[in-house]
């Protein structure tokens, strides 16, 4: 029985277990969604919206510029900055956490991630499922601009 024992173990030893969510992280943090078997995408929810939370929990300390912060407010931001780097060590991604994830969260109490369930993997029909940010959409590419010399070129 296991009494008291959170968490999956999805058939692997701690270490790889955590180096797995930690990449896990920063591949979602980087590409707003990835795809993934069902069991490891519940159990990367919970860290991944613990990360944002991290950056969230600021507030406005996020928007102030850094020499106007006071020397409390400079600790509390390098406190969340650290603690967030636990599960993102790549500075790029732990400053899109914070400069471009983080302000759009703000305004939501939690649920940062979307669940959605994608069939089943076609070699051993395991249950897979995106998940994604919420509110963070990838940006098209802007479509090419036509001026009025190319237009008359063509007729």
């Amino acid at each position: 029985m296991r009494h008291r024992e959170s968490g999956r173990r999805l058939g692997r030893n701690s270490a790889h277990r955590k180096a797995m969510y930690r990449n896990m992280v920063c591949s979602l943090i980087e590409h707003g969604r990835i795809l993934t078997t069902l069991p490891k995408a519940k159990e990367l929810r919970s860290f991944v919206e613990s990360t944002i939370t991290w950056g969230t929990s600021l507030g406005d300390l996020l928007l102030k510029p850094k020499d106007e912060l006071t020397p409390q407010e400079s600790a509390r931001v390098l406190h969340h900055y650290r603690m967030a780097r636990r599960m993102v060590p790549d500075r790029k991604l732990l400053t899109r956490l914070f400069r471009e994830i983080a302000p759009v969260m703000m305004s939501r109490k939690g649920g940062y991630t979307r669940i959605i369930k994608a069939g089943n993997r076609r070699g051993d029909n395991a249950e897979m499922a995106l998940i994604e940010l919420i509110g963070i959409e990838k940006k098209a590419a802007p479509a090419p601009e036509t001026s009025k010399e190319t237009e008359a070129q063509k007729k």
